[in-house]
């Protein structure tokens, strides 16, 4: 086994066959390795990003196109500049060292900041970690719903809804973002270039992307929602500190969810959900969520 550390951007053959080995990970476990994020970043130019290849034997062979292959791909891990990773390996291969040259990997370069997420809590991750003297930080929760029945939303006085204009909403929506996932790590640190990338996805579609206005025409918050490959899910719901506690976040939420259930006509809902919201756990599970799955995160 070979390992391989390489900076932004993955050549694009490399990048097909970490999304192939993801794929493949995916169906055997039910749970995908890599997030959004990751995918995204997997080609293109994002400073600071780094890319761990584990192969079987040497790295990737010359085609005879000239194109890097990477059919002897057996692992993967993502590490962002503040520390975030990610980590993979094929099902095969596993329990054979892989996972922990990986992750060692990732402390060499991150140190203290590593902070690796585990998704779907697989057997073994603890193990992998405890290895390494790591330990859980942060839970997020995957949740489901099926189809039932939902309420009308109620909307607080003065509010108003229509939905995502790209372009034009694109500045105040990043500011209610970051102001509304302050203390948030990931959604919290969105930049127009993270915007952008979502905007750009086969998946997105306005139609299903809710502002609510207030009467001095200022956004409030939102309820983004997401199709992809028939599934249906509660992208992310915003709320401005200003009009908090108002009930807004529960009337956005209800929008989406008749959107996604009646619109769209979907026999089922999905969410993510940090372990440490409890205020949103409490009115998902009222609106009949569950879990589905545990996604956590290791720190040293």
């Amino acid at each position: 086994m070979t390992l391989e550390a390489v900076p932004s951007p993955l050549p694009p053959a490399t990048a097909a066959a970490v999304t192939e080995l993801a794929r493949t990970a995916a169906e055997s476990d039910g749970v995908h390795p890599l997030d959004e994020r990751t995918l995204l970043h997997l080609d293109g130019e994002h400073p600071g990003d780094l890319h761990v290849l584990a192969y079987d034997g040497e790295p990737g062979t010359i085609e005879p196109s000239g194109l890097q292959s990477a059919r002897n791909l057996i692992g993967y891990a993502a590490l962002t500049p503040e520390g975030s990773a990610e980590l993979l390996v094929t099902p095969p291969y596993r329990r054979q060292g892989t996972g922990t040259a990986l992750l060692r990997t990732l402390l060499d370069h991150a140190g203290p900041r590593l902070a690796v997420w585990a998704h779907g809590r697989l057997p073994g991750a603890d193990e992998l970690a405890a290895r390494l003297n790591l330990h859980v930080s942060r839970e997020l929760y995957f949740l489901r719903r099926p189809a039932a029945p939902l309420p009308e939303p109620v909307w607080p006085e003065g509010i108003t809804v229509r939905t995502f204009v790209p372009g034009t909403d694109d500045a105040a929506w990043l500011k209610v973002n970051s102001q509304a996932f302050a203390t948030h790590p990931e959604q919290g640190a969105w930049t127009q270039s993270d915007l952008t990338d979502r905007l750009n996805q086969p998946w997105f579609d306005p139609a299903g992307f809710f502002l609510a206005i207030d009467a001095e025409g200022n956004l409030a918050g939102y309820h983004w929602t997401k199709v992809e490959d028939g599934a249906g899910e509660v992208y992310v719901v915003g709320v401005s500190p200003t009009h908090q506690g108002a009930g807004l976040g529960k009337a956005l939420t209800l929008q989406g969810l008749t959107y996604l259930q009646e619109t769209r006509t979907l026999d089922a809902i999905t969410l993510y959900v940090d372990g440490t919201n409890t205020p949103a756990r409490r009115l998902y599970e009222r609106l009949g969520f569950t879990t589905a799955a545990q996604h956590v995160q290791y720190t040293p």
